[in-house]
């Protein structure tokens, strides 16, 4: 039996080992926290969801991933801009596919979008992008 991978876990734990090895101090999750304050955030905050896809063989999937930078405020937007240019470089790059353990054979381009602004209710930067993969399941 070919299940999914689990690209929350291999994403989390992929992007926080790349970010580290550049020397950015962050927090990476696939959960936000209930509330959400600028002012008590300690270091920027990434989120990665995994919206699914589809299966496209017997042991091939889609898989899209939405990732959120939260950091700095709505008028102090460029700490999260210049995080999240990183974060899409890292994960939208071929070398994803390459890596030890990767679920990843290739990266889908033109699934792959952002980062943008997103506007929040409270006074936070949120930068959002999507990155697609065709990836290889799990036995």
């Amino acid at each position: 039996m070919i299940t999914p991978p689990d690209m929350e876990l291999w994403a989390t734990g992929y992007l926080r080992a790349e970010l580290a090895a550049l020397g950015r101090d962050v927090e990476v999750s696939n959960k936000e926290p209930a509330a959400l304050d600028a002012s008590s955030m300690e270091k920027p905050l990434i989120v990665v969801r995994d919206d699914s896809g589809s299966q496209t063989s017997a042991v091939t999937y889609d898989r899209s991933l939405g990732i959120s930078v939260l950091y700095g405020t709505r008028q102090d937007d460029q700490g999260a801009g210049d995080l999240a240019r990183k974060v899409m470089a890292i994960m939208a790059d071929d070398a994803v596919a390459e890596t030890e353990g990767s679920p990843v054979a290739a990266v889908v381009r033109d699934g792959c979008n952002g980062p943008y602004s997103v506007i929040e209710a409270q006074d936070l930067h949120r930068k959002y992008m999507t990155v697609e993969y065709s990836v290889v399941g799990e036995t």
